[in-house]
């Protein structure tokens, strides 16, 4: 097969038009579709921004309510863990008995604080004050806690103690 002059031309001439329609016309308009894809991208997130903002603003106002209700605000933690006993031990009838001095030990940065006191009442009394001591405020986690029933031999009454140790770091 013989490709002539006026073929090859003509070959020539529709590879030439097949370049300047891409140059002209295809590039831009693939140009123009990946802009497209990417601004709709943008706007399918932007969308649902009001309703995030929404939701942060409502969830930092939940998070300063509860920082406000650990009593943060106090440097001495010894007066305000047994204040805070005595105010849980009101509302629930729980004494307290004893409340020793912190045992504190340095390792290195870390610093770790044991407070140990006795508490006297019923037991889901006890289990009440125990539970708001980990969870309503910001004393540390209770490392041990043992019951003991105990009897008053003058006047034959038994009661229940709860030894408790928190532990804080710092």
């Amino acid at each position: 097969m013989r490709l002539d002059k006026r073929n090859k031309l003509l070959i020539g001439g529709f590879v030439l038009a097949l370049v300047v329609c891409y140059q002209l016309a295809i590039k831009k308009t693939l140009a123009l579709r990946t802009q497209y894809v990417h601004d709709s991208n943008i706007r399918e997130q932007t969308k649902d921004l009001p309703q995030k903002l929404a939701n942060l603003k409502q969830q930092e106002q939940q998070l300063d309510t509860q920082f406000a209700g650990l009593n943060l605000e106090s440097t001495n933690m010894q007066h305000e863990l047994l204040r805070f006993l005595n105010e849980q031990g009101s509302e629930h009838s729980v004494k307290v008995i004893d409340f020793s001095a912190p045992h504190v030990i340095h390792e290195g940065e870390t610093t770790t604080s044991t407070y140990q006191f006795i508490l006297e009442g019923g037991f889901s009394n006890i289990l009440k004050v125990a539970h708001a001591l980990e969870t309503k405020a910001n004393f540390g986690g209770i490392s041990h806690m043992a019951f003991e029933k105990e009897k008053n031999l003058r006047n034959g009454r038994s009661f229940l103690q709860a030894y408790i140790f928190t532990q804080q770091m710092e």
